[in-house]
């Protein structure tokens, strides 16, 4: 998967109007977490109650953040 979305967020931090690509995951997803990671994305934190996933629970649950951003000033 990291294969598949590399060229993507490449493409994504190489236009001059995008600084930042973001993405979240469930907590308890740690495939899709460690796809993120190997994006070269860092964690940012926990999005609380952020999100409802239909297969898992009718309610929102606890999401990982994850960024990259273009370096410099």
């Amino acid at each position: 998967m990291p294969e598949a979305l590399r060229p993507l967020v490449e493409w994504a931090l190489g236009q001059v109007a995008i600084h930042r690509v973001w993405a979240f995951c469930d907590v308890d997803n740690l495939a899709s977490a460690r796809v993120l990671e190997k994006l070269g994305m860092e964690r940012e934190g926990i999005l609380r109650r952020w999100f409802v996933h239909p297969n898992v629970s009718a309610f929102p649950r606890d999401c990982y953040s994850y960024s990259l951003v273009k370096g410099g000033a």
